[in-house]
């Protein structure tokens, strides 16, 4: 076992006041590390996504990772809305869940799975980092993977509001897997690019169908890239 994932385990359940930022005095685990408790992690994304949510707005984050983005919205909400959160890493999971449970949300439902085309089990690449895990075909995890749309259409998920996607490379299935509630819906999107290729197909999805958008950090040169995307 990694010395970090080690440590991870055995501080998962202790707690502080994070310093500043959206979650100011919110509770965070330690383990989770300084990024999270200094309040400043991920800020230029964090202050687009704060400029557009809205309380009552019904938030889906795909890629929940720690919860910190529904955690966030949790807090913005005040307990009005909703907010429906994927996340398919057993970590993660339990980070999120410590999170959510140690702040009193109770507008948060986590759906404990990776998000594609369709519904079923997929194998999962955990290996490097509780941030850059994703669904390849020699990964050394089974996980459930749902069809986001598929919930929709089950009545499952209401559509959102506001959607955010962070799943390492896979955003160009997640959206054409909702494309057809996107053209219509047009709920605000916050996604993250991973690889040229990925940025592109965002890029002309948002066109196609009448989003305006900016790219948060332009000066990325790998396509790793931050979107903020509202209707025009």
């Amino acid at each position: 076992m990694k010395f970090r994932h080690f440590v991870k385990i055995l501080f998962r359940r202790v707690s502080v006041n994070i310093r500043s930022g959206p979650l100011k005095g919110k509770k965070w685990s330690i383990a989770s590390g300084s990024r999270f408790l200094n309040g400043d992690y991920e800020r230029y994304k964090t202050d687009a996504f704060l400029e557009h949510f809205r309380p009552g707005n019904i938030f889906l984050d795909i890629g929940a990772h720690f919860g910190y983005y529904s955690s966030i919205a949790a807090t913005v909400s005040e307990g009005e809305g909703w907010i429906y959160s994927l996340e398919p890493r057993p970590m993660n999971i339990e980070f999120f869940k410590r999170h959510i449970e140690i702040n009193h949300f109770t507008n948060v439902t986590l759906i404990e799975a990776a998000a594609g085309e369709y519904d079923g089990f997929v194998q999962f690449d955990n290996r490097h980092g509780s941030a850059t895990g994703f669904v390849c075909g020699d990964g050394n995890l089974k996980v459930e993977q749902v069809s986001v749309a598929g919930l929709i259409k089950r009545g499952v998920l209401p559509f959102p509001d506001f959607i955010k996607i962070d799943v390492e490379g896979g955003e160009m299935k997640v959206l054409a897997d909702l494309e057809e509630f996107i053209s219509v819906k047009q709920p605000k999107m916050l996604v993250a690019t991973h690889g040229k290729e990925c940025r592109d197909f965002t890029e002309t999805f948002l066109r196609k169908n009448n989003y305006s958008f900016r790219v948060l950090n332009p000066e990325a040169v790998s396509g790793d890239t931050e979107i903020i995307a509202i209707p025009a």
